[in-house]
């Protein structure tokens, strides 16, 4: 029996020191961000320590993990799988890459690394965080969207902030990508916002909230920021409003009239002060008139680089070592179906996906689709945003299984517990799951969201909350059969 109380108390002590680790990780990510991106464009290099901080902190815990628990085995089996892929995809890469890809194989490894390291974080949060208390990860999380919005705010301050789009439009603090933050600052508030409820720094959450809510629908220029925050905060409200209903719960009336009221606040000041975003749509569409197919006279429904790239492949004038007779037929395809969709030509999301979807078909190739056809390999329009498509097609049949899969399994795994003890769901696990799945949607849409270390740590966090409230659940129900 002492044996026993002392090998938990090691457990114990042993979590304690994983669990600070990477909450620390969450706390950290803005930091790495915001590093990241002053090396690339103020010191002008591809190297960042970013790069090498954010494995290491994966390698140092899974290490503690493969050496102290008993599951070396299936550890050394995923790892194997993961790496027998890496080096096939790699090498299909080579095979199909032309003079018109858009970068080479060591980008391309770059991809397949940080993805694997995605999944290694996925498994690692789940594992160590299942049945432990999340309040430090959730304050965690809380944190780093409170270092995110001020190092934002202070960016545009001093004035030194970067501009979302090349016209200038839009400020993303000192981070690379305008959707990325916003994907990161929306996915957080699935987390924050059921922190309301509790009293304590329930000023500071406001206030943050009030903060990441302004910048979202004014001042970052995206539609994921403007149109992602009106959902999840009115998705909020209903679903407390709903909650207190059937509970027959007070209603916390000022939360509610002050969440309406801020609202309403915001949109006077769009439409007096306006928005980033809403500039930002006008521009796109008062341009999409500048570039004509000479062919038809007409306003083109391509870009302008790929039109002229058509009337190469119309003339003969493209070789094979610069771009495959498939990626030329693909290239073919999207034109007709542009045309007869009236697609925009600045609708580049849309194109990718058309192009890729085809450039799959006239390969015809058993092995790229099982094992992808390279995210890099296309030419620099046409690399697929999109990345659930781009998983499917770019990464094989066995990438989609191996980056994909485990995420929505985790998603479908809360989503079947959340149906089967919906008497004991509460109001923050249905925000915790309607987050999980709406990483999906950005991903689809948007993109830039799973290739985002610091946006996938935030879905990440919200699986780890619900794997462990889902555990709760269990032991409720098995607690009242007893």
């Amino acid at each position: 029996m002492k044996e026993k109380i002392i090998n938990k108390d090691d457990k114990k002590k042993e979590y304690l020191n994983l669990e600070t680790i990477l909450c620390l990780y969450v706390m950290a990510c803005p930091i790495l961000d915001m590093v990241s991106f002053i090396f690339r464009n103020i010191f002008e290099t591809n190297f960042s320590p970013s790069t090498i901080v954010r494995p290491i902190i994966a390698i140092i815990v899974i290490v503690a993990i493969f050496f102290k628990r008993h599951i070396k085995i299936k550890l050394l089996v995923a790892g194997f799988l993961y790496g027998i892929y890496a080096i096939l995809h790699l090498w299909i890469f080579t095979k199909l890459q032309t003079d018109s890809a858009y970068s080479n194989v060591v980008h391309e490894a770059q991809y397949i690394i940080n993805y694997s390291f995605m999944i290694l974080n996925l498994f690692l949060y789940l594992y160590v965080f299942h049945d432990k208390d999340t309040k430090k990860l959730k304050k965690s999380l809380l944190v780093s969207s409170i270092i995110y919005i001020v190092s934002i705010y202070v960016s545009i301050f001093t004035q030194t902030s970067s501009y979302t789009y090349i016209e200038g439009m839009g400020y993303k603090g000192w981070f690379e990508s305008g959707n990325s933050i916003s994907a990161i600052l929306i996915l957080s508030l699935f987390v924050i916002l059921p922190m309301l409820k509790n009293k304590e720094n329930k000023k500071l959450i406001l206030v943050t909230v009030a903060l990441i809510g302004i910048f979202l629908m004014m001042l970052v220029g995206t539609r994921v920021g403007l149109l992602g925050f009106i959902l999840v905060v009115g998705l909020y409200i209903i679903v407390e409003a709903f909650f207190s209903f059937i509970k027959k719960r007070k209603w916390n009336k000022k939360m509610l009239i002050g969440g309406v009221l801020g609202m309403i606040l915001v949109a006077i000041l769009i439409g007096t002060v306006g928005s980033a975003t809403i500039q930002r749509r006008k521009h796109l569409k008062e341009i999409e008139g500048n570039i004509v197919d000479q062919s038809t006279n007409q306003v083109a429904h391509i870009s302008g680089d790929l039109l002229e790239i058509k009337d190469q492949i119309d003339q003969g004038l493209i070789k094979e070592e610069y771009m495959s007779k498939a990626a030329q037929q693909s290239i073919l395809d999207l034109y007709r179906v542009a045309n007869e969709k009236q697609i925009a030509n600045n609708d580049m999301r849309m194109q990718q996906l058309i192009y890729n979807a085809y450039l799959v078909k006239n390969q015809a190739n058993p092995i790229s689709i099982l094992l992808g056809n390279g995210y890099m390999n296309q030419f620099r329009e046409l690399v697929l945003e999109m990345e659930i498509p781009a998983f499917l097609f770019n990464f094989g049949i066995i990438g989609f299984l191996l980056y994909f899969v485990p995420f929505l399994g985790v998603f479908l795994y809360n989503f079947y517990f959340g149906i089967k003890y919906w008497r004991k769901v509460d109001s923050e696990y249905i925000m915790l799951l309607a987050g999980s799945g709406f990483t999906f949607v950005l991903s689809f849409f948007s993109g830039y969201v799973f290739f985002s270390s610091s946006t996938m740590m935030v879905n990440i966090v919200m699986n780890a909350l619900l794997v462990n409230r889902v555990r709760k659940l269990k032991i409720e129900k098995q607690k009242e059969t007893e």
